[in-house]
């Protein structure tokens, strides 16, 4: 997921302030599901709307009862045989009642193309495994915005992610639209939810955008479990089990209120917070 002039700052950052690592083996907990699967336990039992929380500082204490948060809990970035690591920096205040998922942020530098290696999969499956073992609502999602030459990287990631997470962990991963317009290489993939984000969307955007409002969705089977969408390109009449939203600026109850959401999750009023947590990592 991409914010405006936001790859070469995340760039500087993490090759200024990470550390490197590679981190060999592995120790498999289940086997890969098929492509065509019943939703995973886990996902049943989150909301159907969730606020995307990226990296910097927010307080979603205001979150309606029926909403969740997806947040960047860390951020991977590759670049020619390195992986850097960088936790969450800023703070993010939530009521103690309010599902949320822990998202693992990847990044591929332009200009040094990562090896896309055994370690630099295996480093980006360990923070996956590392985030899930804190998961309350037992959910962990991917999100790299693979170019066609990393497909088959990410792919593997995603594989190995199955085989190494525990079965009662659901493995949530994003899609760029385009990889939902036609293209099938997700249909294999084991994921237990495909997120395609319906925004952003460059040169294609306007035809699938012209897509999505005709037909309320995507039509491929591995993209209808959920949406994503951002406050600034709302996108109404969408339709989707679970609706994700990003916001580019901080998050707040009006701007919540007046995003169009997927039918199975109308909008509800705020709910006073009845305690409140603080998702941060130094």
């Amino acid at each position: 997921m991409k914010q405006p002039a936001r790859r070469h700052a995340a760039e500087a950052a993490l090759a200024a302030g990470a550390v490197a690592v590679l981190v060999l083996g592995q120790g498999p907990h289940g086997a890969e599901r098929p492509a065509a699967h019943a939703q995973h336990p886990a996902l049943s039992r989150l909301p159907h709307r969730m606020a995307w929380a990226w990296e910097r500082a927010e307080d979603l204490r205001w979150l309606p009862g029926d909403a969740g948060v997806a947040y960047v809990a860390t951020s991977v970035w590759l670049e020619g045989e390195t992986v850097a690591l960088r936790p969450r920096a800023h703070p993010l205040w939530l009521d103690t009642a309010t599902p949320r998922v822990p998202v693992v942020h990847v990044d591929a530098s332009t200009r040094r193309a990562p090896a896309l290696s055994a370690a630099q999969r295996q480093a980006i499956v360990q923070q996956l495994v590392q985030a899930a073992a804190t998961s309350p609502s037992r959910v962990v999602q991917l999100d790299f915005e693979a170019r066609l030459s990393q497909r088959a990287f990410l792919a593997a990631v995603v594989r190995q992610a199955r085989r190494d997470l525990p079965p009662d962990v659901a493995l949530s991963m994003t899609a760029l639209a385009s990889w939902c317009a036609g293209d099938s290489w997700l249909d294999d993939l084991p994921a237990d939810e495909v997120v395609p984000m319906a925004f952003r969307m460059s040169r294609d955007g306007p035809a699938l955008r012209e897509r999505l409002a005709r037909d309320g969705g995507f039509a491929r089977t591995r993209c209808r479990d959920a949406i994503g969408s951002a406050t600034d390109e709302p996108l109404a009449g969408l339709a989707a089990p679970r609706h994700y939203v990003f916001s580019p600026r901080p998050w707040g109850a009006a701007t919540w209120l007046a995003h169009p959401f997927a039918p199975h999750a109308s909008p509800g009023g705020a709910r006073p917070p009845t305690g409140a947590i603080r998702e941060s990592r130094p």
